[in-house]
């Protein structure tokens, strides 16, 4: 049977997840049916690791299975990386590192003076308050 770890807590044991597609006698309606085994964990898996599981000898009161070969990585890891690695490549392409030190100066030049010609005075309110 082959299974994802949803747990590594305890010492050489590994909880996996089985998930099986079941279809309802009556209405034909597919659903999924899903079990939780210990099993007996050798090869050091971690979480979301696709494994491979076999019947064995009792090993304890829960534990009767063993995994016999991992068969994919966690995919959401590897997923997460490949995104993080793209983001950074187009990240790179679209806002260069190396900045020309003129360009730099001229855009803060124009900057202080877009800055310069926003601002209005303003009045106050005893100024007003005197007025009337």
């Amino acid at each position: 049977m082959i299974g994802r770890v949803v747990a590594n807590k305890l010492k050489d044991t590994a909880t996996v997840l089985v998930e099986r597609e079941a279809m309802h006698p009556l209405y034909k309606k597919t659903y999924i049916q899903s079990k939780k085994y210990l099993v007996h964990d050798m090869m050091g898996t971690k979480e979301g690791d696709m494994v491979d599981i076999v019947k064995t000898r009792p090993i304890s009161k829960r534990k009767h299975w063993k995994i016999v070969k991992i068969v994919g990585k966690n995919l959401v890891e590897v997923v997460k990386e490949k995104l993080k690695k793209s983001a950074e490549e187009t990240i790179a392409e679209v806002m260069p590192d190396e900045e020309t030190k003129e360009s730099s100066v001229v855009s803060l030049q124009s900057m202080k003076e877009t800055n310069k010609e926003q601002k209005k005075p303003r009045k106050r309110k005893e100024s007003l308050k005197a007025d009337s």
